[in-house]
């Protein structure tokens, strides 16, 4: 397998500081596919975007990868977790994070899982309806609820506003609700969709819920938390807003419009992990089909490429060749049709053999990889640079 160098390339800034002389050994050693991931990253993410929201406590969003590095990082640098199982709860119990440090977040939860999380500890959890507040009636004060409000979606890849939130408009009723069955109030939450690149969406959530906030108060509610969600945009293959510049106008909406008191929490995934790894890939076949070079790799959409699929994500590619790049398709290993990672891309000329790299690929790929077709998941190997 040939050696991977940027040489006569542009540097990637998602590959700022990886060693590729590090890599490279690697690389000779370890068969591919594996997801080289650096756990030094997750500290310097989680060190700038507290630096971006001060005073804003952060609960990792398990969701966009569970791997036990990054979590065991996290709960070294007294990171909080954002939790939607009890797989996760479990994830974050294995590395000595009590129940205290957790959310759990799932709008919908399924009643023997939600009864599991109660009994483990968790108390603070989401809902968005009538009928799950009914859930909440048999755990008495040990559960609470944040009530999740529905925002506008701008400027977001995923809208998760689509399978979740209530009406701004259906809270005052929930609220009343909340109050006739007794359910411990922990307060609102939102999210404004992932990767979301409207700087101006997160103002306008927080102005809404300044609204909502003064509603449950009007009812004789305190209102202790606010919930900002995440959906902070990482770089891809399109340049985005840096987190200084969103949390910029976060922290300004805060001041105009929440009281200071109030507990105010986020839930990053995606800026955490996100570029955390980088995925190295080998060619194991090469064709020409209808005119256009059809290049095999050993991972896929069925594998670390899932996200291409579920998170809409469009992958950088490097490879050490330094020809000219001409239009080409990229396949992955199985034997469905549909295991096609791009219709069409730029390639250089490859052969069997050739090691491409993917960077960025830390986030919503591992965890929604599978084993179709008999193939193992992609290796994750660790290191601390």
């Amino acid at each position: 397998m040939k050696a991977i160098t940027l040489k006569n390339r542009p540097r990637h800034p998602r590959l700022m500081g990886l060693d590729l002389r590090r890599a490279n050994r690697i690389s000779r050693t370890a068969p591919t596919p594996f997801l080289l991931l650096r756990t030094k990253i997750i500290r310097d993410n989680i060190n700038r975007l507290r630096g971006a929201l001060p005073g804003v406590e952060i609960f990792y969003a398990v969701k966009a990868n569970n791997h036990s590095a990054i979590i065991r990082s996290l709960s070294q640098e007294n990171c909080n977790f954002d939790i939607s199982s009890v797989r996760e709860l479990n994830d974050v119990l294995s590395v000595g994070v009590g129940p205290e440090r957790m959310i759990h977040t799932n709008p919908i939860k399924i009643p023997h899982e939600f009864e599991a999380a109660v009994n483990q500890g968790v108390d603070t959890f989401v809902a968005d309806n009538p009928d799950e507040l009914e859930k909440f009636t048999k755990f008495g004060n040990k559960a609470g609820v944040l009530l999740r409000f529905k925002t506008k979606n701008s400027g977001s890849v995923v809208d998760l506003s689509y399978k979740f939130g209530a009406e701004p408009e259906d809270v005052p009723d929930l609220l009343d609700k909340v109050i006739r069955l007794e359910i411990p109030f922990r307060g609102f939450c939102f999210h404004v969709g992932s990767q979301c690149t409207d700087i101006s969406a997160y103002s306008g959530a927080i102005e809404q819920a300044a609204g909502l906030i003064e509603t449950a108060r009007s009812k004789g509610l305190t209102v202790p938390i606010l919930d900002i969600g995440g959906g902070f945009p990482i770089e891809y293959t399109d340049k985005t807003p840096s987190i200084e510049e969103i949390g910029a106008q976060i922290m300004a909406a805060l001041r105009r419009n929440i009281n200071p008191t109030t507990r105010i929490i986020c839930e990053p995934g995606r800026f955490i992990s996100g570029n955390t790894s980088t995925l190295f890939s080998s060619v194991i076949g090469k064709a020409v089909r209808d005119g256009s070079n059809w290049y095999y790799i050993d991972d896929g959409l069925y594998g670390s490429f899932s996200g291409r699929l579920f998170d809409h994500c469009a992958y950088q590619i490097l490879t050490h060749r330094n020809t000219t790049w001409e239009k080409a398709v990229l396949a992955g290993p199985t034997c469905d049709s549909f295991d096609v990672i791009y219709d069409e891309c730029l390639m250089p000329p490859l052969e069997i053999g050739d090691i491409l790299m993917f960077p960025t690929m830390g986030a919503y790929c591992s965890v929604s990889a599978s084993d179709f077709n008999g193939l193992e998941r992609t290796r994750i190997i660790e290191v601390d640079w």
